[in-house]
């Protein structure tokens, strides 16, 4: 009998098969686990990689979430808070990353602090995507921020650290009313940020300390702008530049569209260099009149801008293959949170960009909790879930906001706290 051989071409096609097939095995085998479920981000998240073959858990404190009733979702686990239950949160996440074969964690929201901080407590674990906690806090913190940028040479705001109610009269008695903008280092949001205050007045209750400082920061007038990236080592896997003109009275974006920004991206591929960024970071920018942008603060996790990357199929390799892209923002779609762009009409900052650009996204853009035929239930409850979280604030006499991310937030209070609790955390996990 005659053996037939196959020619290089013929068995470099079978290499070539073999490598696909071996390569989406080895992806659809990958599980990763979502540390919040009760936002669209998380939803986002979990569909794409859910579509990408990746298995998907997600956790959260909160038993009724999006997440918890998306098709999405290979499992939900219900956790203590990680704000308020640290250590019994931690003990939940290792649980569920050993006894699910966790490939990577990714954090949401302001838990990657605490993730972080307990890996530098205990080196082993399951792998997070996200810097060292000493990074994490020198980015979250505007202060230290601020500094790093000036150390980089990179443009930011004149800002002055304030530690007590003596050195806040003093700057305000100091700075231009007109040019000044008071804030706690730790924020989210625009949380307590105090812009542009006519007098002194207008501070009071404000009592910063050396524990709890806040910076007076310079006002730049101009237009916003935020980032989302996705790094690993310094090198950008995938970004997207957005425009933040619309907003409610200075808090979060509500619409995300794309902005062609070449000097904003190259600021951020400088700093993300620089300090050899590992994670997901958004940076807020302003550009004054002239063209020129100057960096405000950083929120080292994800953001919003994660809407304009993720309907690239490269999107979910962007995390585990740092040779991935640099996969850039689309510009076929925006997206918004309709509710709160109804909201605009009625307060909105000077940035505001007409009535003109409001309608054409309002009936244009995309939902952030799009309706999706094989996963529909996440925007049926959606109505449902914010009535839950609207009660529960009235119940507990706080805003929505606050509600919806009290389990997750860092203050500067928790950062010498939690350093003891997960100093016994650590010893009971080695024991």
């Amino acid at each position: 009998m005659k053996t037939k051989t196959l020619g290089w071409h013929a068995l470099s096609q079978i290499d070539a098969a073999t490598f696909r097939i071996d390569s989406l095995a080895g992806r659809m085998m990958r599980t990763l686990l979502l540390t919040a479920g009760r936002g669209t981000y998380a939803l986002a998240l979990a569909r794409r990689f859910h579509s990408e073959g990746y298995r998907v858990l997600v956790s959260d404190a909160w038993p009724h979430t999006l997440c918890r009733y998306s098709s999405a979702v290979s499992r939900y686990f219900r956790v203590p808070s990680p704000a308020r239950e640290t250590s019994a949160w931690l003990d939940s996440i290792w649980d569920i990353a050993e006894s699910q074969a966790v490939d990577l964690i990714v954090p949401i929201y302001e838990e990657v602090f605490y993730l972080a901080q307990a890996k530098a407590a205990r080196k082993d674990g399951p792998p997070l995507f996200a810097p060292s906690f000493d990074t994490l806090i020198g980015l979250h913190d505007k202060w230290l921020f601020i500094e790093k940028t000036r150390e980089l040479g990179l443009p930011v705001p004149q800002t002055t650290r304030i530690a007590n109610r003596d050195d806040l009269v003093r700057v305000f008695g100091e700075r231009e009313p007109d040019r000044t903008v008071y804030k706690p280092i730790y924020s989210r949001f625009a949380a307590q940020t105090v812009v542009r205050p006519q007098a002194i007045e207008a501070l009071d209750g404000i009592e910063p300390t050396a524990r709890r400082p806040w910076i007076a920061q310079e006002y730049l007038p101009g237009r916003p702008f935020a980032t989302f990236s996705i790094a690993h080592q310094g090198r950008i896997a995938a970004h997207a530049t957005y425009a933040t003109d619309f907003c409610h009275n200075f808090g979060p974006t509500v619409v995300y569209r794309r902005a062609e920004q070449p000097a904003v991206l190259q600021w951020v591929r400088t700093f993300i260099d620089a300090v050899k960024y590992t994670g997901q970071v958004g940076f807020d920018f302003i550009e004054d009149a002239s063209g020129r942008i100057a960096a405000i603060e950083c929120n080292p996790r994800l953001t919003g801008g994660m809407y304009l990357l993720k309907d690239d199929p490269r999107f979910a390799a962007a995390y585990f293959d740092p040779a991935t892209g640099p996969i850039e923002a689309t510009r076929a779609r925006s997206y918004t949170f309709r509710f709160w762009l109804f909201c605009t009409l009625f307060r909105h900052t000077q940035s505001f960009p007409g009535l003109g650009e409001w309608c054409r996204q309002f009936f244009g853009a995309r939902s952030t909790n799009e309706f999706d035929w094989s996963d529909p239930l996440p925007r049926l409850m959606g109505p449902v879930l914010t009535a839950g979280v609207a009660a529960a604030a009235f119940k507990n006499g706080t805003g929505a906001r606050e509600m919806v991310t009290r389990d997750f937030e860092w203050s500067e209070d928790l950062t010498a706290l939690n350093a003891e609790v997960l100093a016994r955390w650590a010893d009971g996990q080695a024991a």
